[in-house]
Parts: structure tokens; C-alpha cells; sequence
């Protein structure tokens, strides 16, 4: 029930590290806003589950980093690119027909394995060479941004509202010695004198809604869309309403807990 409570606020399950001991199990996740966490105390507070504390502390970056950097091998991204912890690099080996991108840090929570961020990077890589200007909206790691880059990008652009996340993107680009414009930036305030070709927007399903016609005026006209961040359970919601707007499905994409959706942007 706790997890199922962390997801429905807009965690995601590779946020979460699960350990346990005896007959109890606990969850523990990191998020740069400890604002965040009084709101997830006093929401907790008021169900009253039986049986789940929930403990506040600080962590230094580095701490929940190299939790993580236990748990996480090399592994396939999309049908061409696989993912490859940089502290794995010397024993990774690379296989016909493949290519690779390097993950320097975890600050941002981003593996690249979530199926929302493997869903919006194989709808990136089936468009190879469709699109030379691409949009990351809620960039992190900045994993989409190198795989539009891997995929023949000219111009990218990634915005994260998280100065965490920001600085995860550059140092991944210095591992990859792959580069991007990417800058600290809400999508509510977001300006752009530039529309893409293709805009790739993993958020959560209220921000996807609230916002979605800001994102869709960052599309060129006949354009791409993606979306991800969306549950099954939500995958209706947003069908609902993105069909309101001038767009036209092309795909939906469904893994075991989550959807991604890829729309073409209708002639204004």
C-alpha cells in the first residue's frame, strides 16, 4: 500500500529502493525538495495505514548515489542502444550492431531501464533521421536527449526543473562526449522562439494534461509528440484528452505498468 501511495504521487518505481528485514520491509527514495517529503509525512498522517512509519533525513547526493551504484549492470535500452553505468565501462562489451550511452550519476533517479524513459527512447530511435530538432521536456539524466543524438539530431534542447538533474545531464555528456543545450526550466514558464520536430515530454499524467497545450505548441506543425510518465490505470485520461487537440495518434506503446503514446501534430 505504501508503494502503491508513492507511485500515485508521481514517484517512479526506479526512485524507490526496497530493502527488508525480518517480516518488514521498508522503501526508501531520495528527491531534492524536502518540501516534498513534509507533504508525503502529512499525507500519510492522514490515512493512518497500519503498521507504516515514514522517516525523514537528510542525504548527501553521494550517499544515495552509491546505493544505487550497487544494483545497476549494463543493460539493453532500445532495440540498438544499450545503457552502461560509467564505473562498468572496462567490462562492458559491445556487440555487433549496437551502440552504447554512459550513465556518470543517478542524482536525477534516471537508469534508463524505467519503461517510460525505454518506451519514449525506441519511439525516438523507430524516427531515426525523421527529425533534426528535438525537445526533451523533464530531460533528467539527460538519457533522451543522446539518444535523439544517436538518432541524428542536429539541435537539442532538454529542460528539467531540477538543478540536480541539470548537473546529472552535464556530467553525462562529458562521459559521453555527447553535448546538448539543457537548462534548469519549469514548462509552465518555458519560452522558446523555436519549434521542433520532435518534442519528447515524460512527466506525470496532471502535468501532461495541465500543460499539454503549451507542449504541443513547442511541436512544428506535422511534427512528433511523445509522451510518457503515464500508468495504465491513467492511459484512458490521457487519450481523453490529448484527443481534443490537433493531433493524430500514430502509436501507443504499453509496458507491464506504464504507456507511452506517439502523436503527429495536425496542420493548424
Amino acid at each position: 500500500m505504501a508503494r502503491a501511495v508513492l507511485l500515485n504521487l508521481g514517484y517512479l518505481e526506479t526512485d524507490l529502493v526496497r530493502s527488508d528485514s525480518g517480516n518488514q520491509g521498508s522503501f526508501e527514495l531520495f528527491d531534492e525538495k524536502p518540501v516534498k517529503f513534509k507533504r508525503v509525512q502529512k499525507l500519510f498522517r492522514t490515512l493512518r495505514l497500519k503498521g507504516v512509519k515514514v522517516q525523514y533525513r537528510r542525504l548527501k547526493p553521494a550517499d544515495w548515489v552509491t546505493r544505487w551504484k550497487d544494483q545497476w549492470k549494463p543493460a539493453a535500452l532500445t532495440k540498438t542502444l544499450d545503457v552502461v553505468p560509467v564505473w562498468c565501462k572496462s567490462k562492458y562489451k559491445l556487440r555487433r550492431g549496437r551502440d552504447f550511452i554512459l550513465m556518470d550519476t543517478l542524482l536525477s533517479f534516471g537508469t534508463g531501464l524505467h519503461e517510460t524513459t525505454q518506451i519514449m527512447a525506441q519511439f525516438i530511435e523507430d524516427n531515426r533521421g525523421i527529425f533534426k530538432t528535438f525537445l526533451d521536456i523533464g530531460t533528467g539524466t539527460g538519457i533522451l536527449g543522446f539518444v535523439a543524438l544517436k538518432n541524428e539530431a542536429a539541435k537539442v534542447i532538454g529542460i528539467d526543473i531540477g538543478q540536480l538533474s541539470v548537473q546529472a545531464a552535464r556530467d553525462n555528456m562529458k562521459a559521453n562526449d555527447l553535448y546538448f543545450n539543457v537548462k534548469k526550466a519549469d514548462i509552465k514558464t518555458f519560452k522558446s522562439s523555436l519549434s521542433f520536430d520532435f518534442v519528447a515530454a515524460n512527466l506525470i499524467t496532471d502535468d501532461l494534461i495541465t500543460h499539454a497545450r503549451k507542449i504541443l505548441s513547442l511541436v512544428k506543425n506535422n511534427g512528433l509528440l511523445a509522451v510518457s510518465g503515464i500508468s495504465l490505470t491513467n492511459l484512458a485520461k490521457i487519450r481523453k484528452a490529448y484527443g481534443l487537440l490537433p493531433l493524430k495518434c500514430i502509436r501507443i506503446s504499453k509496458g507491464k505498468q506504464w504507456s507511452g503514446l506517439l502523436y503527429q501534430k495536425m496542420m493548424s
